[in-house]
């Protein structure tokens, strides 16, 4: 489909699915005439420019995938007040402004995709009261920073979060360790620092840890080794060092039927067990 939708689509006033993914459109500017609509997927077209007009009236959308255009423009003028939204993808846009406040009242959100755009500012703590979020995404946004919401690790559901090549700084929050169901953490390629908190440990759902390209310091916290389910970690270019601990190369027991698969280090970090790092990378 090129261009714009055809006309006769717009006759369909109670439609509440339209998925019109990876197609080649440019215009549709009468969106708002589906007043009805619940669910949107408009990803991998040619859209450019602000979001039309009469997208305001799809107050009753609880999934919009917009990824993979050109859209520019505030799109939180316009979505803020869509409190039913379950799942918001509008990554790899060129939208812009900051991620905000009313993000909390989006309370039945349980998976946000908002990376590769140009946002700036920080995460606002108000995303703690989206206690049905389980998947979270900002990266590629070299705007976005300040320090990580301590919010986001008291997110019960939460499964997946995804943080990288951001502007984050200071620590790690603790708070992290009480998302038992955490199973993806990437904050690979920020400014973080200080030591990794060994609250992490508790966060026994983790396969993939990424902690790699920034300021971290001291040693690597011993309590990683309860995190039986761990598959691969990522702690080069960092600042951290001191010696390998055992409950961690523990991990790498090919006997265990939970294996760590990929653990990269910093040159700094000693290991007893030659096989156990891969070191400098």
């Amino acid at each position: 489909m090129i261009g714009a939708l055809p006309t006769p689509l717009y006759k369909l006033f109670n439609l509440q699915t339209l998925f019109l993914e990876q197609n080649e459109l440019t215009n549709v500017d009468a969106i708002g005439e589906y007043r009805h609509l619940e669910h949107l997927a408009l990803s991998k077209n040619n859209f450019q420019g602000a979001l039309p007009e009469s997208f305001k009236n799809l107050k009753k959308l609880k999934t919009l995938y917009l990824h993979t255009n050109s859209f520019t423009g505030q799109i939180f003028d316009t979505l803020k007040d869509f409190v039913g939204l379950e799942l918001l993808d509008i990554a790899f846009n060129q939208f812009e402004g900051t991620l905000p406040a009313e993000f909390g009242n989006m309370k039945n959100l349980t998976s946000v995709f908002v990376g590769h755009n140009r946002f700036n500012g920080n995460i606002p703590e108000e995303i703690g009261n989206c206690k049905n979020l389980k998947e979270f995404q900002v990266d590629g946004s070299h705007d976005i920073g300040g320090t990580i919401p301590s919010a986001l690790g008291n997110l019960p559901e939460l499964t997946f979060l995804k943080l990288d090549t951001c502007a984050f700084s200071g620590q790690l929050p603790m708070s992290l360790g009480n998302a038992k169901k955490l199973s993806f953490l990437d904050v690979n390629s920020n400014d973080l620092s200080g030591n990794i908190p060994t609250q992490l440990g508790k966060a026994i759902s983790l396969k993939t840890l990424g902690l790699a390209n920034n300021n971290f310091a001291g040693d690597v916290p011993s309590e990683f080794g309860n995190l039986e389910k761990l598959e691969k970690l990522y702690l080069q270019n960092t600042d951290l060092s001191g010696v390998m601990p055992e409950e961690v190369c523990a991990l790498r027991d090919r006997d265990n039927a939970t294996v760590l698969e990929v653990l990269f280090v910093p040159c700094d970090v000693e290991c007893d067990l030659q096989t156990c790092c891969t070191q400098c990378s």
